[in-house]
């Protein structure tokens, strides 16, 4: 009845397809019953956050998501972003205009119904690295298949033992946001310093406390690529 219901126009028909996105994202229960139900295997997750503002996350983004996305599945969530389940990845064109929009989207990789929860998981993971590079990623695009080589309970160690220093310098969190935004930017100041909305010499003065705080040397590639698989796993691990 939810499947066949989804897709109206209306206020009533937004709420009623942000519940049925929700339980076959597995927010609610019940939720693989549903994915049961669903023709077919070729599903992916589309998530968005919003850049720099929250949204208002009316009826009028809805429509605008459905139309763009080409799926009635859309959840508007209470951040200002959104979750869609979608059958066809969407066009770089689509995500364009996601992103000019106001969004950061992110695509899952394809899966069956079924899956649908654990593509979810995924897309929090997605929306870390869209976020501190402002651009639209892809699963496909952005994996080389190291992460896949690595146990999750392994990488989840790496990345506790690595970070823990840091974590311990600075119980905000900030520094270790400045990190990931500078190794995302391929440590440019102007740009990082940007993306925080602080001045580059701001960054210049954390980036010497993060190497402080660790005990490294950040011009050293080595080093910077052990971070940024060190960041990404502890997101992982923590979603």
């Amino acid at each position: 009845t939810l499947l066949g219901l989804v897709g109206g126009a209306g206020p009533a028909s937004t709420a009623l397809a942000g519940a049925t996105t929700g339980l076959l994202l597995g927010a609610l229960p019940r939720g693989a019953a549903l994915a049961r139900l669903l023709p077919g295997t070729g599903y992916r997750v589309v998530a968005g956050a919003p850049r720099r503002r929250s949204r208002p996350g009316g009826p009028t983004d809805h429509a605008w998501l459905v139309e763009r996305l080409g799926t009635p599945l859309v959840d508007l969530t209470g951040d200002g972003g959104f979750t869609a389940v979608v059958t066809e990845r969407p066009s770089r064109d689509a995500l364009a205009a996601v992103h000019g929009q106001g969004w950061v989207p992110v695509v899952s990789r394809h899966c069956d119904a079924d899956a649908l929860p654990r593509a979810a998981g995924e897309v929090t993971d997605l929306l870390a690295r869209g976020l501190a590079l402002d651009r639209p990623v892809v699963a496909e695009d952005a994996d080389l298949g190291l992460s896949t080589a690595v146990r999750p309970e392994a990488a989840a160690a790496f990345a506790a033992d690595v970070l823990a220093p840091l974590r311990r310098a600075d119980a905000q969190g900030g520094l270790v946001e400045v990190l990931r935004t500078w190794l995302a930017h391929h440590g440019g100041w102007e740009a990082t310093a940007t993306a925080l909305g602080i001045h580059r010499n701001s960054v210049r003065h954390r980036i010497a406390q993060v190497e402080r705080a660790l005990g490294v040397d950040l011009a050293d590639p080595e080093v910077r690529m052990q971070l940024w698989f060190a960041l990404r796993w502890a997101d992982i691990g923590s979603s």
